[in-house]
């Protein structure tokens, strides 16, 4: 660990190496290195660091390092992500605000109900594209596509997290893969698998530990999620940034009232609107949720009127879509970490009040309802200097009685893979999952690691 007295002293030329201005950041030089030096690809770059002895040498260990590719990928990160912190300023938050409620399509429409000119909303709305900070696409809804959510953990056997990641790549129905770790090494993800194959992918997982590269893993099958607009409400207009009140969320989650949106309503079924085309539109605007109709017809080499049928009479009225999500990255990457939470409570009540209570802050950026269960899936992006005060919030909602009790998982926010809707396994009005494909791609794979390897492949109950 490098010596705080030491940072210190060095700080000024180390942010200036990694093109950040100190002044924007985090004023305490040494309770910025604490949080930094809490990071594991940091941690990588700077393992030596207590033995160097002069700046320079350290400030050459880092390029040299940063000649990786990875490492070069990570440092354009921090830069980024440096770059717009406190740049999001008061118009911009109800410009985003505004883009929560009436989606991105439209920006004329946002213009004329923030009562702004259509230029400023549009210049903004660029800039922060353009910044790689915002983020805007669709969130389908795969209830009525016939697909039911499922969020998984599936803890590594040591040695082989690499071959785990590979071997889940084999399902082709995941929307979301990442590696994570804490409790365990491991990988994390979401999938949205046709209902009547629900116990197929269970067996899936499964296979992962009976052929050998899966410890254990956990399987929470969900409702749809709802993603978290953003909202105002714990922005601080003087300092352009947002900021948490922990005492208040508290009490907050002691006296909401209210209902559930209803993508968090147990559906009592999962029945299929959707046909091969509406798939491709809703692709296409997963990917980008403000590309115009006509751009996909070209893509797609769909008539623009057969494509606008499709959109308006089925995309958009068979509730085919969950809405847009608005995401905008709050905090600077370096200093903030991914998790997934998963909050248990006594009754269905209490659930309510706690998932009432996360749809207007920061710190979310979705969550979904665990079926049958009094429990609730949360995605979380939070500071690393607010993750303490988090749990101690969280441990104040369980001496309350408001929460049983909770779990997570850090997520890597460097290996991550987002994925679209599984159209291409959708043929004549149906899904075809195939089980037995999925066994022979995966003894390939484990064929595969053991010719480069020393590693032991397992075919059998490990």
């Amino acid at each position: 660990m490098v010596p705080s007295a030491w940072f210190q002293n060095h700080s000024r030329s180390l942010f200036a190496i990694l093109g950040i201005n100190q002044t924007q950041v985090v004023p305490q030089a040494e309770a910025l290195h604490r949080a930094a030096t809490q990071y594991q690809v940091l941690v990588q770059v700077a393992t030596d660091i207590i033995e160097l002895e002069t700046l320079n040498t350290y400030i050459q260990s880092i390029m040299k390092a940063m000649e990786d590719p990875i490492f070069f990928n990570f440092d354009v990160k921090i830069r980024d992500s440096y770059s717009v912190w406190k740049r999001i300023d008061s118009t911009d938050v109800k410009i985003l605000e505004g883009l929560s409620l009436l989606g991105p399509r439209n920006l004329a429409l946002l213009a004329k109900h923030l009562d702004m000119p259509t230029t400023t909303v549009r210049y903004r709305v660029q800039r922060m594209l353009e910044d790689s900070i915002l983020f805007l696409h669709l969130n389908p809804y795969h209830t009525n596509m016939g697909l039911k959510k499922a969020v998984i953990f599936v803890e590594a056997v040591q040695g082989y997290e690499d071959v785990l990641l590979d071997c889940l790549r084999v399902n082709g129905f995941g929307v979301f893969l990442c590696r994570i770790f804490g409790p365990y090494e491991g990988c994390g993800g979401i999938w949205t698998i046709p209902k009547e194959n629900d116990k197929d992918f269970e067996s899936f997982l499964q296979s992962l530990l009976n052929l050998g590269v899966a410890k254990s893993y956990d399987i929470n099958w969900t409702t749809c999620h709802e993603g978290i607009p953003v909202r105002s409400r714990w922005f601080n207009i003087e300092e352009n940034s947002w900021t948490f009140n922990w005492n208040e969320w508290v009490k907050e989650v002691e006296t909401i009232e209210g209902g559930l949106p209803w993508t968090l309503i147990e559906p009592n079924d999962w029945p299929i609107k959707v046909d091969y085309e509406d798939l491709l539109i809703i692709k296409e605007l997963e990917i980008d949720g403000r590309k115009s109709l006509t751009d996909i017809s070209k893509k797609l080499s769909i008539s623009l009127e057969k494509l606008k049928y499709h959109f308006r009479e089925h995309v958009s009225k068979r509730g085919l879509i969950e809405g847009y999500q608005v995401e905008i990255a709050r905090f600077p990457i370096l200093f903030s970490d991914y998790l997934f939470f998963k909050f248990e409570f006594d009754s269905y009540e209490k659930f309510t009040k706690f998932a009432l209570s996360l749809k207007d802050k920061p710190f979310p950026t979705f969550i979904g309802k665990v079926l049958g269960e009094n429990a609730l899936i949360a995605h979380i992006y939070l500071p690393k200097l607010e993750f303490r005060k988090f749990i101690e919030s969280l441990s104040s909602l369980i001496k309350k009685g408001l929460l049983k009790k909770y779990s997570y998982v850090f997520q890597d926010p460097f290996l991550q893979w987002r994925m679209t809707i599984p159209y291409e396994h959708f043929h004549e009005g149906k899904w075809n999952y195939n089980g037995d494909e999925h066994m022979e791609e995966l003894r390939k794979i484990l064929e595969k690691y053991a010719s480069l390897s020393k590693f032991n492949v397992h075919y059998g109950n490990s």
